[in-house]
């Protein structure tokens, strides 16, 4: 992926080019006609050497070294690596299919970033009152105001999981699936924060870091569930649904050879076990063999954890609980009897409990469920194939989300209240796309296409926590125009146009900082595949 943004501050031109490489391999055996055995292994290597960023003037939108750039005192970037084995068996019965799953994944991330505006004031303001008494040397001597900082973050994770269900047939009026789920997962989170001269040299040791720590974390949960379904007719019918899961957790931070602004780090470990239960409930009435309604309700939740405060004030919470959310949604899919249109709309009204945030207690920054949110929206998906040869989509969506009700102790820190929306959603969305296939001779099959999609404006932010105008991104609207061929030998050929009227658009943006992330500019590129 070829980069378009500017470092100004090392002078490298196109710095966020990224390289991608991945496979994936899938075996399917059927020892017996009623039972298969699917395996599947898939890696994927990103290679990012800069980030989609620009650097913006304060409060504006306006870029702060004109076009895509910013100014980092390094090329700083990331790598993920990814890799995912999965064993799936299924046996068919007369009564149903018994289907056990297996899986591990493991990701290991690596990202470097230029974390000199927020790391170095801080830093200097917890180190001078003890400079000279801890270190012998005066703060601007042990950290000059011209120091720069680098973060190096390296989250990875192995993560096991293992499933087995039975699905039955319609057995008379009822069906059901049963089963239980098991997952572990460990996660080590390495983080360094390093400081450097004004001119780009690391500090000597045994200044080299200001923060560096190493977090552990292991999760393990097994649950059961089950669903029955039962046919008050043909066409109508319920489903009602349990699951019911067991956590532990254990996390740790600090020990042998931590630092936090240069002062050793205690080694703390904490310990969680959570319990939780959740529900599911849908009527389903199908009054015709193309057209059906539906409604449901279903609970879900976000496992709490431990507080990673060894000594939490008075009155703290000690533990995180779970936030959990309920979801209620009624909808319609239909289509015509020849195909030609289908629709699929639905309402829904989410709400969300407990949500865990951090707080502000008594001058400590602590986890909490500090919160509750409202989400109210509707979707349409139409689709349109007035020929064979002509296809139609257009995806329409609109989001209402808003906090009802947070604490003072969350409002400090988030500098949210009662009554803002939820950052980073868009209160509308919608998409029109349409392709044309054009017979060029019996072995060829041309197309053309495009695609229109709008996002409507949305907080990028609490507006207590950032008043610069810039705490709304605008809404975007990008074009993008496709051209291929199809040959019956297998290849494709296909020519694209993306964000033709080539847009400024934001994705999120830091607005007291003065920094966004950007979507990508106009781009043509030629893609060629085959299948075999």
């Amino acid at each position: 992926m070829p980069g378009f943004v500017d470092n100004v501050g090392t002078g490298t031109k196109d710095v966020n080019r990224s390289n991608l490489a991945g496979a994936r391999i899938a075996l399917l055996v059927e020892p017996a006609p009623n039972f298969q055995i699917q395996i599947s292994g898939q890696y994927q290597n990103i290679e990012n050497n800069g980030y989609s960023s620009v650097d913006l003037v304060p409060g504006t939108y306006t870029p702060l070294y004109g076009g895509y750039t910013y100014n980092d005192f390094m090329d700083f970037g990331g790598d993920v690596k990814y890799r995912l084995l999965n064993a799936t068996a299924e046996y068919e019965m007369d009564a149903g299919t018994i289907t056990a799953s297996a899986s591990y994944a493991k990701y290991d991330v690596d990202f470097a970033s230029d974390i000199t505006s927020t790391y170095i004031p801080l830093a200097r303001g917890v180190l001078a009152p003890v400079s000279e008494a801890v270190f012998g040397v005066p703060i601007d001597t042990l950290l000059p105001a011209s120091s720069r900082a680098g973060s190096f973050f390296n989250p990875s994770a192995d993560k096991y999981s293992a499933e087995v269900r039975f699905a039955s047939k319609r057995l008379g009026p009822i069906e059901f699936i049963a089963g239980a789920f098991y997952t572990k997962e460990d996660s080590t989170y390495l983080a360094n924060v390093m400081p450097y001269t004004a001119e780009g040299v690391p500090f000597a040791s045994p200044f080299n870091y200001l923060i560096r720590t190493t977090t552990t974390s292991k999760y393990e949960e097994i649950a059961g569930f089950g669903n029955l379904t039962f046919y008050l007719t043909d066409n109508f019918d319920v489903t009602g649904g349990i699951r019911y899961a067991h956590n532990e957790q254990t996390s740790g931070t600090g020990g042998p050879g931590a630092t936090s602004f240069f002062l050793p780090r205690p080694a703390l470990t904490f310990d969680f076990k959570d319990n939780a239960t959740t529900y599911l409930g849908t009527v389903r009435w199908r009054p015709l063999s193309n057209l059906s309604f539906y409604a449901r309700a279903a609970s879900g939740y976000r496992p709490g954890g431990p507080q990673t405060n060894s000594a939490p004030p008075p009155n703290a919470q000690t533990v995180i609980r779970s936030d959990t959310v309920w979801n209620y949604e009624a909808g319609v899919k239909a289509t015509t009897l020849d195909g030609a249109f289908t629709i699929d709309a639905s309402v829904f009204h989410i709400d969300w409990k407990d949500i865990q945030l951090n707080t502000l207690f008594n001058g400590f920054v602590l986890g909490g469920n500090a919160a509750s949110a409202d989400v109210d929206g509707i979707e349409v998906q139409m689709q349109l194939r007035p020929n064979e040869l002509l296809t139609i989509g257009a995806n329409m969506g609109h989001t209402r989300a808003v906090l009802t009700s947070i604490t003072p102790e969350a409002a400090a820190v988030a500098g949210a209240a009662k009554g803002d929306r939820l950052p980073l959603t868009a209160p509308w969305t919608a998409s029109i796309v349409a392709d044309q296939q054009i017979p060029l001779s019996p072995s060829v099959t041309g197309s053309v296409g495009a695609s229109l999609r709008f996002q409507s404006s949305m907080f990028a932010t609490y507006p207590g926590l950032d008043p610069n105008p810039t705490q709304k991104l605008p809404e975007l609207t990008t074009v993008d125009l496709r051209a291929g061929a199809v040959f019956d030998s297998g290849f494709t050929v296909q020519l694209r146009l993306d964000n033709l009227f080539d847009k400024f658009g934001f994705t999120n943006v830091d607005g007291a900082a003065g920094s966004a992330t950007v979507i990508r500019p106009r781009t043509v590129s030629l893609g060629v595949s085959v299948n075999f």
